[in-house]
């Protein structure tokens, strides 16, 4: 195996004789993967993790976020459907209502009702897609290590440390990224769950280890396969 030298001190990346001649590994770099320039030569690196597996840089991850929120959406939206009926029939019915009040220069109808009203089938809608996201991001994560929109784009989830992604890693990795949602009932803190989606889906692009928050919490990367 041969240890590569970033200019000051041996690393943790070792690869074979072969691989090391492989135009990839070579400079050139897949496209889609993580790179920075080095700070001492100015040249153009590609981050890996400690095994040399390239990491997937931040574009190709939104691009396969969301093509999954496309295809969650649809699921989702199907299933919930008659809720979702629900609602725009009783927002239609409200609108009706102050339509007719302003017309009959009554005064606007209170909004309680309504809130009373849609209060019901938005927390079903909502729980209707935490589940689909749930089985869907889980289940496609156990079985290929990749979400159909990491598939597309050549893209799998694994340890930092090793290429396994073990059960309890990818239930971690959900909570961390999708299962803090849950969290939005409580008024108090529905700004700082918005603020931390948001750091969440930014952190790889300043993060050396080009993790986001949750792939820190279930200490995994994305690389990149292809």
């Amino acid at each position: 195996m041969l240890r590569y030298w970033d200019g000051r001190h041996w690393t943790e990346h070792a690869r074979s004789k072969e691989q090391a001649l492989e135009p990839a590994y070579a400079g050139a770099g897949p496209a889609g993967a993580a790179y920075a320039p080095d700070m001492y030569s100015g040249a153009t690196t590609y981050a890996t993790t400690p095994d040399g597996q390239f990491l997937a840089g931040w574009w190709a991850r939104v691009g396969a976020y969301l093509i999954d929120m496309v295809i969650v959406g649809i699921i989702g939206g199907i299933l919930a459907s008659p809720w979702i009926g629900d609602l725009v029939d009783a927002y239609r019915a409200f609108f009706d209502q102050v339509l007719r009040d302003a017309q009959a220069g009554r005064q606007t109808t209170d909004t309680a009702a309504l809130e009373q009203q849609i209060a019901g089938p938005m927390l079903t809608i909502a729980l209707i897609f935490l589940a689909v996201g749930f089985v869907y991001n889980v289940g496609f994560l156990m079985a290929v290590q990749a979400t159909p929109g990491k598939l597309a784009l050549g893209l799998r989830v694994r340890l930092r440390a090793r290429p396994e992604l073990p059960i309890g890693t990818v239930l971690l990795r959900w909570v961390g990224q999708f299962g803090v949602s849950i969290l939005n009932v409580v008024p108090a803190l529905g700004a700082f769950i918005g603020i931390y989606g948001l750091l969440d889906s930014l952190w790889p692009l300043w993060d050396g280890k080009k993790q986001a928050i949750h792939d820190k919490i279930a200490r995994t990367n994305v690389v990149r396969v292809r």
